[in-house]
């Protein structure tokens, strides 16, 4: 590994990831400037590959003008199915690297979890399901919403809740009014912003007024959790990130299990890591300093 986008690598830097592989900070991330490559500065790295989102052709076109060759990997497997993306992700890794991984454990894990959570949802009702907003990023007087076609929807649906913002397609910019209508009961926020969950309460994002919305009211404000990556996104933490979300649309269906020490075993099984208390206190209540990206 000879570069990592800025964003990445600010994102490790308040993550597991650091303490797992703490030379990760000290990687090269020059040759990308807000989220553009530069082919100057990407051809002295003299990489044997780009790896890149299919969502960004131009880090293709950049990477292959520079005569380097350029994998992409999709982010909207399945709808944007953050598990079975992962595992696809795995599986091309493989095919690129041309090693075995070991990934049949954790691509099987991934897909139990996935069936596990959509049993106990499967008796639940429409009306009983909460109405769930994710806020992408923000300005000055709008948020930027996710609607169908996202991450957010993927999330939102797959753990037993109605996505509020359901009517736009992609990410939009969103007046608060709009997010009036819709009364979400919960709103989740993501890392690649750094508001937290006290500034909708303190009514200081967006200079506007939240103190009438259902999720405000019940204080039903969450910022999603950074593991090993934003779980926002996909990541190798994304079955946590999916039974998480499950609990918090719907606590009382999992009341069993103890979600500290499943993630305790999950790290240690996949990461080799252990985990302290105070390791998922941090995976849980991301600072705002992890913010940034796309």
């Amino acid at each position: 590994l000879v570069a990592l986008d800025p964003a990445i690598i600010s994102a490790a830097e308040n993550s597991m990831l650091i303490k797992i592989a703490p030379e990760i900070s000290e990687i090269e991330s020059g040759f990308s400037q807000n989220g553009i490559m530069n082919a100057e500065e990407l051809i002295k790295l003299d990489p044997d590959v780009v790896l890149y989102s299919s969502g960004v052709p131009e880090d293709y076109e950049i990477a292959t003008q520079a005569g380097i060759p350029a994998v992409g990997f999709s982010l909207s497997i399945k709808d944007y199915n953050a598990v079975e993306t992962i595992n696809s992700w795995i599986e091309l890794l493989e095919d690129v690297m041309g090693e075995d991984i070991s990934s049949a454990e954790y691509v099987e894990y991934g897909l139990e979890m996935q069936e596990m959570i959509a049993e106990r949802l499967k008796d639940v009702k429409e009306e009983d399901k909460p109405s769930s907003m994710i806020i992408h990023k923000y300005s000055d007087n709008t948020v930027s919403v996710p609607g169908t076609g996202t991450w957010a929807d993927y999330w939102i649906t797959a753990s037993g809740g109605i996505n509020a913002a359901a009517e736009i397609e992609g990410t939009k910019e969103t007046s608060i009014e709009q997010v009036y209508e819709w009364n979400p009961d919960k709103i989740f926020i993501t890392n690649f912003n750094d508001a937290l969950p006290e500034d909708i309460y303190n009514n200081t994002l967006c200079s506007a007024d939240w103190s009438n919305i259902q999720a405000v009211k019940d204080q039903d404000v969450n910022k999603i959790p950074l593991g090993m990556y934003r779980w926002y996104v996909t990541c190798s933490d994304s079955p946590m990130m999916l039974l998480w979300m499950a609990m918090q649309n719907h606590p009382e269906l999992f009341e069993d299990i103890d979600f500290n020490e499943t993630m305790k075993d999950f790290y240690s099984r996949f990461y080799d890591f252990t985990l302290t208390d105070e390791d998922i206190e941090q995976i849980l209540n991301p600072v705002r300093e992890a913010a940034g990206g796309i």
